[in-house]
């Protein structure tokens, strides 16, 4: 998207913004840019949020400009309509901005964007109510399903998930535990978001693999591919692939462990690659949810190992774990305890 820097009002932030080689080529796209994309960008580079929603009406604008054809006699009357929308809804934002650029170039475009929010509250009114709902649950044994978007579960035992959809977003709420392989997909030149969330906790994707963890005394993340946004009573994390957050009291963040450890129970296989014992003490944690209580040297904590565990018996995991790490794993009523077996 290219832009006439007169446009700013010597708003130098807006300015800058709008010269952002990643902010560029996020707006280069052929299609719209949806309001999860958004975020996620505004979400890595928090220095420009103060701009963030007047940066959407301009790129909204000019996007428009490149694929509408705008009728001008209604300029003057439908920038009216645009100004007593702003008040009412981002007054204190956005209105101040938008005052400082030269908008009256501006207005031949303005007609597309009441034209784009009645649309979209028309849309919104249409599909307030979902369109379809399907529920999944588990007891022994894991499960995987083929939700109705294409997109794979694998739902671990003793866990549910309700998939509910609409137009604009798909949604699964999840207590439990369950890994996913969320499809893309394009619903009215947007792309559509999967939202994972119960109990505070929300995960935000596009298209994307990674683990979620959900019960009342845990809430985890592990992202395997592609880019989501964790969020937790209010608070917001975007994760790059590798990497795991929880929640600990009742903040977000990031676990020293790789996240390909947390889907074992999926593969069946615990895949160790350079795997440090810290890691596994982590793993063994949010696979049993029991404590691992011991006192072991630093150098062993960090000492690493590679391989694979078979996951289906649990006696087995901690007899190769003692084995490739040389400890002792006994396991107690409700913690295991870990010793060097040396």
């Amino acid at each position: 998207m290219t832009t006439n820097t007169d446009m700013f009002g010597g708003d130098q932030l807006l300015e800058e913004l709008f010269r952002e080689p990643s902010f560029l080529q996020l707006t280069a796209q052929q299609v719209l840019v949806d309001d999860a994309q958004w975020q996620l960008w505004f979400d890595e580079y928090p220095r420009y949020q103060e701009v963030n929603l007047v940066a959407r009406k301009l790129y909204e604008l000019k996007y428009y400009e490149s694929t509408v054809t705008v009728n001008e006699t209604y300029c003057s009357e439908v920038w009216t309509g645009i100004v007593a929308h702003l008040e009412n809804k981002e007054k204190n934002v956005v209105l101040p901005r938008l005052r400082q650029l030269k908008i009256r170039q501006w207005l031949q475009y303005a007609a597309i964007l009441i034209a784009v929010s009645a649309l979209s509250l028309w849309i919104y009114l249409q599909q307030a109510t979902p369109r379809m709902s399907e529920t999944y649950a588990t007891s022994t044994n894991k499960k995987e399903i083929i939700l109705p978007d294409g997109s794979t579960l694998w739902l671990n035992k003793q866990s549910t998930a309700t998939y509910q959809e609409d137009g604009s977003r798909r949604k699964l709420d999840l207590i439990g535990e369950g890994y996913l392989h969320v499809t893309k997909q394009i619903h009215n030149g947007q792309r559509r978001p999967f939202v994972v969330e119960h109990d505070g906790l929300k995960v935000e994707v596009l298209g994307t693999r990674f683990n979620i963890i959900n019960t009342p005394t845990t809430k985890l993340v592990a992202l395997d591919e592609g880019s989501v946004r964790a969020g937790y009573e209010g608070r917001n994390m975007v994760m790059k692939p590798g990497e795991v957050v929880n929640v600990d009291r009742g903040v977000l963040k990031r676990l020293p462990v790789r996240s390909g450890l947390i889907n074992s129970w999926q593969t069946g296989i615990l895949d160790l690659d350079k795997t440090t014992l810290n890691e596994i003490i982590i793993w063994m944690e949010l696979t049993y949810r029991k404590k691992v209580v011991g006192r072991l040297p630093s150098s062993m904590m960090k000492a690493t190992v590679s391989g694979k565990i078979d996951v289906s018996e649990q006696e087995i995991v901690l007899r190769s774990i003692g084995n490739l790490y040389k400890v002792s794993i006994s396991e107690e009523k409700d913690h295991f305890e870990i010793k060097t077996s040396e």
